[in-house]
């Protein structure tokens, strides 16, 4: 086991980041020379910031308010007094907030300053709405934390955002990584992996769309966990073939796997579209390309693991050593989500 020690060592890290980035929402309303917005955030970002009442409107107005800059055409908006803090569901907050511009409101701009304070890969959705018809979506993070809205015509800019978004999930997903990595360590052709990782995206689509519509949506105690059981049994099931010397049959039946597990890693994800509340015209052209961004995504994973890791393989020790790491890293999750998400 000994060649399989630096992995191990590589992998520690992940575990105390958890699973995904975090990631925040703010809903923005232009009203002439007004801005009425409702920022939400994971009570669980906000505590290790927060050593009062997590509600206390004034608190998070220092924290939060203050480094959201808006303006209109270039000039500042003045954030107003009364911002008001409230729970968003069973573990958010909402904090509503309301800008005076100088102007009336056509272009807008805004500097998500407070993703410096949040974990590392942390992203802010927007959702800004100009009238009825004119809504736009953006995402910020921390080396990009400002955007820019005005009246779009054309959704071609905002599905290349989408398509983006969908390679970031998949690169600072760390338990997706984990799963990913699980899925090749048993070796096969590039042919035969890519189909096995498409039939992941295929899985994540569907309840990707479900969750996004309303029409199945559970709750993260209920999926998080066994995201992180999905982990622990591609693991579990690398060692057991190269145990067996089963590594074909492995493979043979591994999309069957990775399609039913993409179900389960599919609502993963959904919320952060859900509460977009993307447009119905939007709807379907939004989800293709962002899951165009995850299978590009899982694709140059492949591509730049493969090689690595069929020279790694020439070791007797290194690929059970590998899956023993995966199927730690998914236990670790398992039980941190199950006592204390």
């Amino acid at each position: 086991m000994r060649r399989a020690l630096p992995l191990g060592l590589l992998l520690l890290p992940l575990a105390s980041g958890a699973h995904q980035a975090s990631v925040s929402f703010s809903e923005l309303e232009v009203h002439d020379a007004k801005v009425d917005g409702t920022l939400r955030f994971a009570l669980a970002d906000l505590r290790p910031q927060l050593s009062i009442d997590p509600l206390n409107a004034a608190a998070l107005s220092r924290l939060l308010l203050e480094s959201f800059v808006v303006k209109a055409s270039g000039q500042p908006c003045a954030l107003q007094p009364g911002a008001q803090a409230a729970l968003d569901g069973e573990d958010g907050v909402a904090l509503t907030a309301h800008w005076q511009c100088p102007r009336l409101v056509e272009e807008l701009s805004v500097r998500v300053g407070f993703l410096d304070t949040f974990p590392t890969g942390a992203a802010h959705l927007s959702r800004i709405r100009f009238g009825p018809d004119e809504i736009s979506q953006r995402v910020a993070q921390a080396e990009e934390p400002s955007f820019e809205a005005r009246y779009v015509r054309s959704t071609k800019s905002e599905l290349f955002r989408f398509v983006r978004l969908g390679v970031t999930h998949i690169f600072t997903g760390y338990d997706h990584l984990a799963f990913l990595l699980g899925l090749l360590l048993l070796g096969g052709s590039l042919k035969r992996l890519i189909g096995i990782v498409t039939a992941f995206t295929v899985a994540h689509s569907i309840t990707l769309a479900l969750a996004a519509l309303d029409v199945l949506a559970p709750s993260p105690r209920i999926v998080e966990p066994l995201i992180a059981a999905s982990i622990v049994f591609v693991g579990l099931e690398d060692l057991w073939a190269l145990r067996k010397n089963r590594q074909e049959g492995a493979l043979r039946h591994r999309w069957m796997i990775t399609f039913a597990f993409g179900l389960v890693h599919g609502f993963g994800f959904a919320s952060v579209l859900r509460e977009l509340r993307l447009p119905r015209a939007l709807l379907a052209t939004s989800l293709v390309s962002f899951n165009l961004g995850v299978e590009a995504g899982q694709i140059c994973i492949v591509l730049l693991a493969l090689p690595i890791l069929r020279k790694l393989r020439t070791s007797k020790n290194f690929a059970p050593g590998a899956a023993s790491c995966v199927a730690a890293l998914g236990a670790f999750w398992l039980i941190q989500r199950l006592f204390w998400m």
